[in-house]
């Protein structure tokens, strides 16, 4: 087994995973991204990628930030100053607002 000294360097170097903690920092930042009221329903849930992964309470929040989708991933995209960090945004439904808002929470504690 290798120690973590070994594996550490290595996959800091690696491209994805740097992306992936650049995504998470603009994460932390979605109620500024999509605003008081969309983050009140929903919360980033992972990013693999290009592709973030948002939780919702409703279809019909799911709906909003589909039709939104164009504006939030170029808002993303500014937040990170990173052009074609965020390339696609998929919704889950998760009818429990606690989980979504822990997500969010979470998202922030990054």
């Amino acid at each position: 087994m290798r120690q973590l000294s070994e594996v550490l360097p290595e996959a800091l170097g690696r491209s994805d995973v740097l992306r992936a903690a650049r995504a998470l920092r603009v994460a932390r930042r979605w109620e500024s991204v999509v605003g008081q009221i969309l983050a009140a329903r929903s919360a980033p849930d992972r990013f693999d990628h290009g592709t973030l992964w948002v939780a919702v309470t409703t279809s019909v929040w799911a709906q909003e930030i589909r039709l939104r989708r164009e504006s939030i991933l170029q808002r993303l995209n500014e937040a990170a100053g990173e052009r074609g960090l965020f390339q696609e945004l998929r919704v889950t439904i998760q009818a429990d607002c606690g989980s979504v808002r822990k997500g969010a929470d979470a998202a922030r504690a990054l």
